[in-house]
């Protein structure tokens, strides 16, 4: 089995390569710490597995995998995160993500998961389809400051809009993104890599 990982923290890359490197029958191929690296891996040799984070210091969010998706690699994707939610769950699995394991779990379940993909048909790589939500340039600022804790009226003014379109276009991006408040909203766009922490 050739495995391959990305994680942008050196510290958890080692710790991945030192895991999977004393499985038997195992071969790391390559680790990444940036997107480019892990495209180039994918293309440059046949690898089985690819283990995966999905949210980095650089704004990566679900691109990565909707990239890899659409150069149709032969390579099933467990994403292996801290990350949570049903909504951008069901978006991996849309990008082809065969397996989700949060990093509370621990390396053995990783493991086992990986294990799965690899040797039966189980996991098999969907098919795309609806894509996430995206935000247009005005929602992009909207978003931008109610991440800095900014009310309606702060936005309007800073913005030059009413009160009420702050309002409407705030409620629009909740119902969106299947959210109950700001809170919810902001935390689901860093976990989507459309907002940095």
């Amino acid at each position: 089995m050739k495995i391959a990982l990305f994680d942008d923290h050196p510290i958890i890359l080692d710790g991945l390569k030192r895991f999977f490197s004393e499985k038997k029958g195992v071969q790391v191929v390559g680790t990444a710490r940036d997107k480019n690296e892990v495209l180039q891996m994918l293309a440059a040799q046949p690898i089985d597995i690819l283990v995966s984070d999905v949210i980095t210091d650089e704004e990566l969010g679900l691109e990565l995998f909707e990239e890899i998706q659409a150069a149709n690699f032969d390579t099933k994707v467990v994403v292996y995160s801290s990350l949570h939610g049903e909504l951008v769950y069901n978006f991996l699995y849309e990008y082809g993500v065969v397996a989700i394991v949060n990093k509370m779990k621990g390396l053995d379940e990783l493991w086992q998961v990986v294990e799965i993909a690899y040797l039966t048909s189980e996991y098999k790589k969907k098919s795309r389809g609806i894509p996430p939500p995206s935000l247009t340039p005005k929602e992009k600022e909207i978003v931008k400051y109610l991440a800095r804790g900014m009310a309606a009226k702060e936005i309007a003014a800073l913005t030059d809009t009413s009160i009420n379109t702050i309002n409407n276009q705030k409620n629009h991006l909740l119902a969106k993104f299947e959210c109950m408040n700001g809170t919810e909203l902001i935390s689901k766009l860093i976990q989507m890599g459309y907002l940095k922490m």
